[in-house]
């Protein structure tokens, strides 16, 4: 199973794809966080943080990957949930890096992650919404379409998309099950 979840910059959406990562465990396999992001700054420390800290209080055991570069080249199995936080960050990692083309960041990440989708159980895809922005210099806007071109690829394959909204997720494809009490 493949699952989109997008979202703006502190919208809930990275909570939410933990939780949902969580209902897809397979009893004989892992749950893995691939942490794209690199520190730079106090404010991604605390985030690092307050993600850490979160997992660990889920009452699950995960395993984390740091991966800002070749997302494909992670070892899955079979019986894997992973959830790759976040596309946002995994591009600029692909797109500035200096021994591959910029142009092609966008592709090396969507067959990245769709070859991990073909080994795991489950693959769980976190991005940011940067499309209602208005991009500041031309590189920024081709970094943005490059994003939104990874985003339609992935929600073509994905058997769930979910846009977060202000800690509300709200389902642009597919289904999703709740239990009834």
């Amino acid at each position: 199973m493949l699952i989109f979840i997008s979202g703006g910059v502190r919208s809930g959406k990275s909570g939410i794809s933990e939780q949902i990562a969580i209902r897809h465990i397979h009893p004989e396999g892992r749950l893995l966080y691939v942490a794209c992001g690199s520190r730079t700054d106090a404010e991604m420390d605390e985030r690092i943080f307050h993600h850490r800290e979160r997992r660990a209080n889920s009452g699950y055991t995960w395993s984390t990957i740091e991966q800002s570069v070749d997302i494909g080249d992670i070892p899955i199995e079979s019986n894997d949930t992973v959830l790759i936080d976040c596309v946002t960050t995994l591009l600029a990692g692909e797109y500035f890096r200096e021994d591959k083309a910029a142009f092609e960041a966008g592709v090396r990440i969507t067959d990245g992650i769709l070859n991990i989708h073909k080994r795991a159980k489950t693959v769980v895809v976190v991005s940011n919404e940067l499309s209602y922005e208005t991009p500041a210099t031309d590189l920024t806007a081709d970094y943005m379409k490059m994003l939104g071109m990874i985003h339609q690829k992935i929600v073509k394959e994905s058997d769930l998309a979910v846009l977060v909204e202000h800690g509300i997720p709200v389902v642009k494809k597919g289904v999703v099950t709740c239990a009834v009490s």
